[in-house]
């Protein structure tokens, strides 16, 4: 890759506070931990960083609290190459999130927004140049739905692939029936927008895609083959296939991967196949950010084709 594509990511950034369980608690149940760790996590930083470890010149448009937490947050974005101009702080406290996995890798959890909820369009606007010159705008939906709205306007007027993971899902999205190039979602999520079950999305794929107003629509289902809808087809590229340790941050991997890859002028097969490889690496190790792989150890999980 002799230029690193530039990506601008406006999303979350939180402290996780993660615990290893048994199982997930059931209502009303207490569990003992077996194991407690706190590490830097929200899915637009988690994504801004799967970006750059993949090979991206990253800037990430947020907003920390005016605490020991925001600070020491940007200092760790700026260890991992990530410009960090763009990142306000806003409010007393950082965003949190309180996370438990259990013994089979699968997660439950809470966010405390903090100062994500201060992510104003009008701090948008102060960065609209960088969006404007972007190779490509990554979303998420942990910050307000305008804000998001408003950063794909700029993008979309300036011929800027957007490029949007919505989650967490929310009926207040759904509403606002938002026009973008590519939608990454889970399996759940698919269904929940577009108003259709699993099995009518495969054998309606073209329907699912429209009434989720986006180009092109890719599906990720766990260990399943990743489905991506097309205006011209569907494609379905199985992931390498691995034991989870902690699923946490592994959609992240995935879209920050994918969304490098196809900036960079990655055939959409290859594109997946790398965003696959991200996210299957993401689920071998503990937190979000810790696990997330860097560029060669993606390219060495993907499968050679004779």
């Amino acid at each position: 890759m002799p230029q690193p594509p530039k990506i601008v990511v406006i999303g979350s950034l939180n402290v996780d506070h993660t615990l290893r369980v048994p199982h997930i608690p059931t209502p009303g149940e207490t569990l003992t931990a077996t194991a407690a760790f706190t590490c830097f996590g929200g899915k637009g930083a988690n994504q801004a960083l799967a970006a750059a470890r993949a090979g991206g010149d990253v800037t990430l448009i947020g907003c920390v609290g005016e605490d020991d937490a925001g600070t020491r947050y940007i200092e760790h974005l700026r260890s991992e190459g990530i410009h960090t101009g763009a990142i306000m702080k806003a409010g007393p406290s950082t965003g949190c999130a309180f996370i438990t996995v259990d013994d089979s890798g699968e997660n439950s959890i809470v966010v405390s927004p903090g100062a994500n909820h201060a992510l104003m369009p009008i701090h948008v606007d102060e960065h609209a140049a960088l969006i404007r010159s972007a190779a490509a705008l990554l979303l998420q939906l942990e910050c307000p739905l305008p804000t998001v709205l408003h950063a794909i306007h700029i993008a979309t007027a300036a011929g800027v692939p957007v490029i949007l993971n919505p989650s967490p899902l929310t009926s207040e999205f759904i509403r606002a029936r938002v026009e973008v190039d590519t939608l990454i979602l889970n399996a759940q999520e698919a269904a929940a927008l577009v108003s259709m079950t699993h099995a009518e999305i495969d054998a309606e794929p073209q329907r699912a895609r429209a009434a989720a107003h986006c180009r092109q629509m890719i599906i990720t289902r766990g260990s399943d083959p990743t489905l991506v809808i097309t205006v011209s087809g569907i494609l379905k590229i199985a992931p390498p296939q691995v034991i989870p340790v902690d699923t946490v941050g592994a959609g992240d991997a995935f879209a920050g991967a994918f969304t490098i890859a196809s900036a960079s002028g990655m055939a959409l097969e290859e594109a997946i196949h790398f965003a696959n490889a991200a996210g299957a690496l993401a689920t071998q190790g503990i937190g979000a950010q810790p696990s997330i792989p860097g560029r060669d150890a993606i390219f060495s999980l993907i499968p050679v084709r004779s």
